[in-house]
Parts: C-alpha cells; sequence; structure tokens
C-alpha cells in the first residue's frame, strides 16, 4: 500500500529486526504492530529512544486501548492508528508524520547553512548574480537598521532574511517569521502587537505580539506589500519610535528589534500609486536587497541540481543526472525560480531509477509544454512562463490533494492570491 503511494519502503517480520534496520538506516517514518513476538512495538520504541534514532514513530494494533495510545505517545510516537485501517486513513497519518519529518529536517538544514561565521554560504551558486547578494548579505547583516529583500517569488528572501540575521550581532537572539498576506488585516494588527486580556471576545488573557517575541532579535515580514494603510501607518510608528502598543492597551512597551522585510512587488510603484506609504518605504529600504530570478543566475542551475539531488536523491541511490536531463533542466525558464527547481527534482527522484536521472524521470511541463495562455502570444517568454506558472499550480494542487489553502501554503502565496490564480489560468479547484 505505501509504496504504491510512492513510498521507499523496507519491512522487518519481528521487533528485533525493526530494531537492526532502524537503528542502522535513516528513515522519515517507522510503523510498528503493537504486539509481536519477542519485543513488542512499546519495547522496539523504548530501544529506539535509547540509542536516539530520530523518526516518527507510528504505532498499529488490532489490540488498541486509550491507556496503551498514551503510554506510546509518552514514549515519543507521533501517532496511533488501530486496525483494521482504511487506506486513506493511514496514507493520511503516514503523509503527516512526513511533513512534520521534512520540517524538522529544513530547521535543521537552514541552521547548518547559515553559521553565522559565514551566513552568505548557505546560497548555492558561483554566478556573479549570486557573488553580488552574498556581499550584500554581508553588508547588511554587519550594519544596523532595517532591510528590504525584494525578488520574485521563489527566489530565496526568507533565506537571505536568516542569513542577514546569522550573520549579525542579534544572531543569539530570536528570529521571528511572518508572512503579512497569509492573514486577515485584523488577524495580522494582533499578530504584530498582541493584546490585553479582555480586548475582544475570546481574550481571555494578555498576549504578547511577534515584535516583542523578537526582542533582542530579528523580526522578518514577507510580502509586507500587501499591509493595509492602517497597518503600515501603526508599523511605521513602532519602526520611529521603538514602541508597541498591545490592542486593548494604552500604555506603550520599549522594545529592540531589526526589521528586515520582504516584497515580490514593486514597492516604489505602489508608492506612487497610493497603495504603500512613502514615509514607511524610505524607513524599511535603509539597506536593500534584491534576490536575482533563476534565469538571470547563469550557470547556476548544474548546481542546484546537484544539491537538490544530494538532499533528496542520495538515500535512493540518485548519484548523478543524464546530460539530456541536464540540459532540458537549464534550458527552462522556471517562473517559480529556485522553489520550482527543488519540487521539480523531488518529484523526479520519486519515480527516477538509479544511478541517474533521466530525461524521462523530469516532470511533463518540462519536457511537453501545454499551449500558452489565451493573453499571451505562442513562442514569446510571456507565454512560456504563463505555461510554467499553470503547470506549477496544477502539480502542487495534485500534491495538496486539491486543497486550496493547503497548496497556497507550499506556495507560500496568500489563499486569495491562490484563487486568483486559478481563475487566470481556468484551474478548478
Amino acid at each position: 500500500m505505501l509504496r504504491g503511494a510512492g513510498y521507499t519502503v523496507l519491512a522487518a517480520a519481528s521487533g528485533e529486526e525493526g530494531f537492526d534496520l532502524a537503528r542502522g538506516d535513516a528513515f522519515d517514518v517507522i510503523l510498528s504492530d503493537m504486539r509481536m513476538p519477542g519485543l513488542s512495538g512499546l519495547d522496539v520504541l523504548r530501544k529506539l529512544r535509547d540509542v536516539h534514532v530520530d523518526a516518527c514513530f507510528i504505532v498499529m494494533t488490532g489490540f488498541g486501548t486509550v491507556d496503551t495510545a498514551v503510554e506510546a505517545m509518552k514514549l515519543g510516537a507521533v501517532d496511533f492508528v488501530q486496525k483494521p485501517f482504511f487506506r486513506d486513513e493511514l496514507l493520511m497519518r503516514v503523509r503527516a508524520a512526513t511533513d512534520r519529518r521534512q520540517l524538522a529536517r529544513q530547521v535543521t538544514l537552514l541552521q547548518r547553512q547559515l553559521p553565522a561565521s559565514a551566513p552568505a554560504e548557505g546560497f548555492v551558486g558561483r554566478s556573479p548574480a549570486m557573488t553580488k547578494v552574498r556581499d550584500l548579505i554581508r553588508r547588511a547583516a554587519a550594519a544596523a537598521g532595517t532591510v528590504l529583500i525584494t525578488g520574485e517569488t521563489g527566489t530565496g528572501k526568507e533565506l537571505a532574511a536568516r542569513a542577514i540575521h546569522a550573520g549579525s550581532p542579534r544572531a543569539a537572539k530570536p528570529f521571528v517569521a511572518l508572512n503579512c498576506a497569509a492573514l486577515t488585516e485584523s488577524l495580522l494588527e494582533n499578530e504584530l502587537f498582541g493584546h490585553s486580556r479582555g480586548a475582544f471576545t475570546g481574550a481571555a488573557g494578555a498576549r504578547p505580539g511577534l515584535i516583542e517575541h523578537a526582542a533582542g532579535g530579528t523580526l522578518f515580514l514577507d510580502e509586507i506589500g500587501t499591509m493595509t494603510p492602517p497597518l503600515q501607518a501603526k508599523l511605521l510608528r513602532a519602526l520611529e519610535s521603538g514602541e508597541v502598543r498591545r490592542i486593548g492597551e494604552n500604555e506603550s512597551r520599549r522594545v529592540d528589534v531589526r526589521f528586515v522585510t520582504a516584497t515580490n512587488v514593486d514597492l516604489k510603484a505602489a508608492v506612487d500609486s497610493g497603495a504603500f506609504r512613502n514615509d514607511l518605504y524610505y524607513r524599511v529600504n535603509v539597506h536593500r536587497v534584491h534576490m536575482p530570478p533563476l534565469r538571470e543566475r547563469h550557470g547556476d542551475v548544474p548546481l542546484l541540481v546537484d544539491h537538490f539531488l544530494e538532499r533528496y536523491g542520495r538515500a535512493a541511490g540518485l548519484v548523478g543526472v543524464a546530460p539530456p536531463a541536464l540540459a532540458a533542466l537549464e534550458a527552462y525558464p522556471y517562473p517559480g525560480n529556485v522553489r520550482q527547481l527543488e519540487h521539480m527534482i523531488q518529484r523526479s527522484v520519486a519515480i527516477a531509477q538509479p544511478p541517474e536521472l533521466v530525461l524521462s524521470d523530469l516532470p511533463e511541463e518540462l519536457l511537453q509544454p501545454e499551449p500558452s495562455h489565451p493573453q499571451a502570444s505562442e513562442g514569446t517568454v510571456t507565454a512560456a512562463r504563463e505555461r510554467a506558472e499553470r503547470e506549477m499550480i496544477v502539480a502542487t494542487l495534485a500534491r495538496c490533494h486539491g486543497e486550496v489553502g493547503a497548496a497556497a501554503r507550499e506556495l507560500q502565496v496568500s489563499r486569495t492570491t491562490m484563487w486568483r490564480l486559478m481563475k487566470k489560468h481556468a484551474i478548478e479547484s
């Protein structure tokens, strides 16, 4: 069942054999029966915990009780499924566990990629464009003042923000990130500034905002261009005065926070149109780092392919890319930039056979693009970008089983933007 869903699976006939496999290899998820001859599922879980095996453990049993489930959770199991189970139920639980494991791995990877001594070295690429980015990040990290990071979606703006924080004197303090486009105006205000007890219905206790939570460190505000004018005014006051006022309170609180912001739109044009405050623009634009699109990073695609293949294909025995496949990867325009390339490699690795990726393993949109959007002329760069954008959205929705909210989170856009893009490309929900 799991192999049919695309997972790589090793099976063990006993608790002892399973323990030996888990101790000698790396697994995202360990799915274990509860009652087995010799070592039981709980015994295996205890032994794995003692030797610090890093995997998500799911217990399955036909004799499940609440007490057994609680005991398994106390020992570190992440989930509990009772037999007989439906296929979709098991796949849902395994998928949730793998997502949790991938998130933990990404956090570890970021920590390793961004050491305080050399924060900008976490970026893969030797193109002149990336050399300039590294230099800008080092300069911004060493200086004081706000930072504005610009660039298209998927170019690595949050990674740049983390690098700036890691290379600054604030590296030992919190780094807090918030996507402004993912929340409504009232929720965003509450997240940023916090509230007092009784400030609104449901406010049973006082809660500090993220600005206070980032005290001494860095607050990263992604997609700041989507912030409404009233919130822009309140943020401007916090930047100018170094003080915040929780919702429902009269007193202000002093905060020491460095603001790093990012946008994928032209903020200067937004200022000219009246959608973004002129004074706030100059406040956040003290230092500026522009993240170049992948199509302008000449020569970096092969390095990025090797990097992602090492990350996602090593466990599957994939050690290289066939020349025709690499040529196709280099020729693609990547409207979704580095993030799109990463997703392509992930998808290709799932169906590839060792020892290398070949042309037939690559996604269809890279090999046989669909007809362009009616608004774009066939054969133009715009048409290629429209095709690639549509295919990326369709593929993401497929991975998320049609859940628009989940797809929006994966693409790092708001739900509203996701619906707009689906309407633009005539994609059914």
